[in-house]
This record gives structure tokens, C-alpha cells and sequence, in this order.
């Protein structure tokens, strides 16, 4: 028997914003929650960033939404 809340469809939506600017980095689809001091290896436009905060925006179609800061390493 399968567990009910697990899915293969993304849950989360991130909105993902350079630390320095507050520019415009793109959006990825997620299974998990952002995690401040996580990584995302190869963005838009870059190659690895840290995750240094992130909001929690207004939830659609059961799918969660976050604004999610990064520091570019790469």
C-alpha cells in the first residue's frame, strides 16, 4: 500500500530572486518546502545559489508558492 501523501507531481512553487538585485532568476517546481542555507545546482543564468530566505506567497490549486532569495555562487 502506497502512503496517500506521497506524489510524483511538484507541491511547491519557487519564485527565485537574486540576493544582490532582487532580480528575477526564474521559477522551479518542487516536491519539498525551501530550506534557508539549501542549494540549487544549474538556474537560470547561473550554475549553483544558496538559499538565504524565503516567503511563503499566496497558495493556488493546492499548489504552495514561495518567493525564495538566493546567493549566487556560480
Amino acid at each position: 500500500m502506497s502512503d496517500a501523501t506521497e506524489t510524483c507531481l511538484p507541491t511547491t512553487q519557487w519564485f527565485l530572486y537574486s540576493e544582490a538585485e532582487e532580480e528575477p532568476l526564474g521559477r522551479i517546481y518542487q516536491k519539498s518546502l525551501p530550506e534557508v542555507g539549501g542549494r540549487i545546482e544549474e538556474g537560470q543564468g547561473f550554475q549553483a545559489a544558496e538559499i538565504v530566505s524565503f516567503d511563503e506567497l499566496r497558495a493556488t490549486c493546492a499548489m504552495r508558492r514561495f518567493k525564495v532569495v538566493l546567493r549566487l555562487i556560480s
